[in-house]
């Protein structure tokens, strides 16, 4: 009913309302350099109306309830963005640290050092009996080998720090999670629609979860209230209202995918690895058979299975283990089967399409409901996309990225480079002839089985795959030097074990030269006085074996100087062996292939690629290169994806955003509404005043 009570109810109303705008836009104006705040307002509502003789009258205002400016479509777009940003940042460091390991123009680096080592060969062929020249050219030698060590360890040691980095942020990802669910919960526990919203926790959420898509990407589905779900964008939930789940940095897993000949016969088959390697392992078997069996047959794909290691034809390689310890070697790894609880049982059997995914690095899984872990872990096809299943987005990928595909990527092309470099010179060097003979020699690779073909991955021969059918030449001298016996050692690669090169060595040379096995090694001595050179070999063998070499190992972080040539320089060879059994006074034969090799395109193997040929010091400048592009591409990446991150933000802010302007605009249009209010309530007091006057 309309009165002068009416009107003081109506002024008080209006104090209140204005009080609590004042109260909300001083709370926008201190907040105006706090992170993650939105801006908030009162919405402000008439009162209930009263029906009165000149019509419906008003009773006042109601703050209603203080709400938040916030674009949820913008802010979809940015944690997106964010992700991709923050990817490319990541990817970008650590890129920017490796280019300074390999960086060619600030000291004289491992292409000078190679320039150095054929430039020794090059004054040997002058000076064939020089032991200076020798001795300088084997300490260069192993000034390029230690280059070759360091550049390995280097690279090593950035695989550890990016490990010890993606444990914390995969730790960093779990609390986040954590957390967010946490004030899912508090949101729901505290929102009353309509007239109590949490902004603070609100505000709180979308802060966390932007440093979620800092990590990793993530898909917002927004329930209402609390009820926020926080996915991948592959599909695999981080936060479920007020439930987290939980990821894990740590071994990877080898999983089974059975074919239906598989399942129904209920096989127990399991596939098993030693060593470790920056790729998954995709075996398919595409023969059925026991798998201590040449039956048992499977091809390899180090991308998921979208192609499949090539043998030299250009079709698809076929790879074969037989049992617990017929292991092959297969890029990086030696692989084979057994069962489920026993890698040593070689009884089972594989059907045609049984799949076996071998993870042999550090991974990231994410755990369901159920406990079941699920790779996620960042995965590139070799054109270059990203694998959708998995993580795409986030420091987290961009860390994976560096790790698996980038430094993966160098460590197996420096690898490459040294084991072409080392068997290319041992090729040549196990030709030739120093200046003494031998009476004894032990080869320095090993294999793990004597018995297998050594050209074959189950021999455990290093240099296994370079083998040829061919023959290899030795000779025999007796005591005064003169040559009695020579013969060519026949073997195909294929075939033969090294029991058999042993078999035919003793054979060839009963009488003069003794061959056994020792640790898996061959082993060649002279009976009596007598002593031996290595001639012509068109097969490999020596250079496979390591017998009269120079270096040893097989990879950049083992590359070694064999210690024969160390301790005895007159080892080194700079001749070879002529027509008569006898090394020539003078000849370089040797020394002149080695400096010739300098401008020889050979041949570089990596997993997974196609063989590449051309100069050890061209693939070597392409290494480096290589890097320097991708460092440059993910600078690019960055800047550009941070750009348009910047763009999102600034859009956000436009809403979100506290404008200093705007809020003191409001605060003097609040304060004349309370004035006004105030004088409302006075004139009502004043009228009030006057009534009661009347009675006086």
């Amino acid at each position: 009913m309309a009165g002068i009570s009416s009107l003081l109810s109506i002024g008080q109303s209006a104090l209140s309302a204005t009080q609590t705008s004042l109260q909300v836009t001083g709370n926008n104006i201190s907040n105006v350099d706090t992170d993650g705040y939105s801006r908030q307002s009162v919405i402000l509502n008439d009162g209930q109306y009263t029906n009165g003789a000149p019509g419906q009258l008003g009773s006042g205002v109601v703050a209603q309830e203080v709400v938040r400016s916030h674009d949820s479509y913008i802010e979809a777009q940015y944690l997106q963005k964010v992700s991709a940003r923050d990817r490319y940042k990541a990817l970008y460091g650590t890129l920017s640290s490796t280019q300074s390991v390999v960086n060619e123009s600030i000291t004289k680096g491992t292409n000078s050092a190679l320039s150095t080592f054929f430039a020794d060969w090059g004054t040997l062929s002058t000076n064939t009996d020089s032991s200076a020249a020798r001795q300088t050219m084997l300490d260069d030698t192993q000034t390029l080998l230690t280059q070759f060590r360091s550049t390995a360890a280097s690279l090593a040691q950035q695989k550890d720090s990016v490990n010890k980095a993606i444990s914390d942020d995969v730790n960093t990802l779990n609390q986040l999670a954590k957390s967010i669910a946490d004030i899912n919960k508090q949101i729901n526990e505290t929102q009353v629609d309509g007239s109590n919203i949490p902004n603070g926790l609100y505000d709180e959420r979308d802060a966390k979860i932007r440093d979620l898509a800092s990590l990793l990407d993530v898909n917002v589905i927004d329930n209402g209230k609390g009820n926020v779900t926080v996915n991948t964008n592959a599909g695999q939930t981080i936060v479920d209202g007020s439930n987290a789940y939980e990821f894990k940095f740590e071994q990877g897993k080898t999983v089974r995918q059975l074919s239906v000949a598989s399942i129904t016969s209920g096989s127990n088959v399991q596939a098993y690895y030693s060593g470790n390697d920056s790729s998954e392992y995709t075996l398919k078997a595409v023969s059925s058979g026991a798998i201590g069996t040449s039956n048992a047959k499977f091809e390899v794909s180090l991308d998921g299975g979208k192609t499949w290691i090539k043998n030299a034809t250009g079709s698809n390689a076929t790879f074969q283990a037989n049992g617990g310890t017929g292991k092959v070697h297969v890029g990086n790894l030696d692989i084979w089967f057994g069962s489920l609880a026993d890698s040593t049982d070689a009884s089972g059997t594989v059907n045609a399409g049984d799949t076996f995914t071998v993870v042999p690095k550090t991974s990231l899984y994410w755990y369901t409901s159920a406990g079941t872990p699920v790779n996620v872990t960042p995965q590139q096809y070799a054109d270059g996309t990203d694998n959708a299943t998995r993580l795409t987005g986030g420091a987290l990928t961009g860390a994976f990225e560096f790790r698996d595909k980038d430094l993966g990527g160098y460590q197996n092309t420096l690898d490459a480079m040294v084991s072409t470099l080392v068997w290319e010179t041992n090729r040549i060097q196990s030709q030739g002839a120093g200046l003494t003979p031998f009476t004894s020699v032990t080869g320095t690779y090993s294999v793990s089985d004597a018995t297998e073909p050594l050209g074959g991955g189950a021999s455990g021969l290093a240099f296994g795959s370079r083998l040829q059918s061919g023959a290899s030449m030795m000779y025999v001298y007796d005591s005064s030097g003169k040559m009695v016996s020579n013969a060519a050692i026949s073997i195909n690669p294929k075939t033969d074990s090294l029991n058999d090169v042993v078999a035919k060595i003793n054979t060839a040379f009963a009488g003069s030269l003794t061959a056994s096995i020792v640790n898996n090694k061959l082993s060649i001595a002279a009976v009596g006085t007598g002593s031996f050179r290595f001639g012509s070999d068109s097969s490999g063998l020596y250079a496979a074996l390591g017998v009269n070499t120079m270096l040893t190992g097989s990879n950049a972080s083992d590359v070694a100087l064999n210690s024969t040539v160390t301790t005895d320089t007159n080892k080194v060879c700079v001749g070879h062996v002529g027509s008569d059994g006898l090394l020539a006074s003078g000849d370089n034969t040797t020394a002149k292939a080695m400096v010739a090799l300098q401008t020889k395109d050979v041949d570089f193997y990596v997993a997974g690629k196609a063989t590449a040929s051309q100069t050890i010091g061209d693939y070597y400048s392409s290494f480096v290169g290589k890097i320097g592009s991708d460092t440059s591409s993910a600078s690019y990446q960055s800047s550009y994806q941070t750009t348009l991150a910047s763009q999102l933000e600034e859009q956000q802010l436009s809403a979100s955003g506290v404008s200093l302007d705007e809020e003191l605009t409001n605060l003097i249009k609040f304060q004349h509404s309370y004035q006004a209010a105030a004088k409302l309530i006075s004139t009502a007091d004043s009228l009030m005043e006057t009534i009661l006057g009347l009675k006086n």
